[in-house]
């Protein structure tokens, strides 16, 4: 019985070792911290921009980033447009919102955009900004163009990052070759 206990015990000491060295060997592509920006828009009531703040920062932890400090250099930036609002036939009247979100992975401190995704999403409801919210608020965080957004931006911003490391190599006072946007 007892070399039943120390096999159990030194079992579970070797595995909890490899675990916390499988934790400290992460790759860089691992450790990108992205922060997603609260999005604005004057147009748009109640709480629907929180819902999608939310969603975005549920999408970039189920895709293994984030970051909770707000001196990310990556971020998730949104901007919403709202295509068209109509009045439907029907009685009762009811109101049909077409709303387009763009959303950026961004490099902040070299104003890149790494990579780009938008979502266009309807909306119905008894008044024209609940169909607005309604649109906005049917975007989920496992929606796969988000995926490919923060996928994309990491993959991008891994090879960002090498191609600085190795111009700065050959070049100290050379900055690389990149177009910038700022974004409003």
């Amino acid at each position: 019985m007892k070399k039943i206990k120390f096999l159990l015990l030194a079992a579970v000491i070797i595995l909890s070792g490899c675990l916390l060295k499988a934790q400290n060997d992460m790759t860089f592509e691992q450790m990108i911290p992205v922060r997603v920006l609260m999005p604005k828009h004057k147009d748009v009531k109640g709480d629907a921009l929180t819902v999608l703040y939310n969603r975005l920062n549920q999408a970039v932890t189920l895709n293994g980033l984030g970051s909770s400090t707000n001196e990310s250099r990556f971020l998730i930036v949104s901007s919403v447009t709202i295509l068209s609002k109509t009045v439907t036939a029907s009685i009762p009247v009811q109101y049909m919102a077409e709303v387009e979100v763009s959303f950026y992975f961004v490099d902040n401190v070299n104003k890149v955009i790494l990579s780009q995704e938008m979502i266009t999403k309807k909306g119905m409801d008894d008044n024209d900004d609940k169909a607005v919210a309604k649109a906005i608020k049917s975007i989920q965080a496992r929606d796969p163009k988000l995926k490919k957004l923060i996928t994309l931006g990491k993959k991008k911003a891994v090879e960002y990052y090498k191609a600085i490391g190795e111009e700065a190599d050959a070049k100290d006072t050379s900055e690389p070759d990149v177009s910038w946007i700022v974004l409003e």
